[in-house]
């Protein structure tokens, strides 16, 4: 790699810099706005945690709520990144299944869509909560 670096700055200006382009690895993000929407209200919702998917770039906490028919929908809570989270002080383990959580977030811009974008998150059973804005 050294080498092809130490190439590319001998080259002329305009091939150094489409050299370099390809060579140095893109981090795209997609928006929430285009998935949630944040200009409404706040959704709330209870439920009781089936798994934590922690990973990058955003770590997702799915949940089971029984709705106003009484049927269990399993809710995708889209959370920030393992550090995001770590600088929080939450770990992998910091809820399990079947914990009982209450989350607070922007809803899905599709209503047929159980998403959330989690802005409060708390467990009852302990006082435990989050609150803040996943990057």
């Amino acid at each position: 790699m050294k080498k092809l670096l130490l190439r590319a700055l001998l080259l002329p200006g305009a091939a150094t810099a489409i050299f370099l382009a390809g060579t140095i690895p893109g981090h795209a993000h997609h928006s929430f706005a285009a998935t949630y929407n944040s200009t409404g209200e706040v959704l709330e919702i209870e439920g009781t945690v089936r798994e934590l998917v922690w990973r990058n770039p955003h770590s997702f906490l799915r949940i089971d709520v029984i709705d106003e028919n009484g049927e269990t929908k399993t809710w995708a809570l889209e959370w920030g990144s393992i550090s995001q989270l770590a600088e929080a002080s939450l770990t992998r383990t910091t809820l399990r299944p079947g914990d009982i959580v209450v989350a607070k977030g922007d809803p899905s811009r599709d209503s047929a869509s159980p998403r959330l974008l989690l802005r409060e998150l708390r467990r009852p059973s302990d006082g435990w909560e989050w609150v803040g804005r996943v990057r």
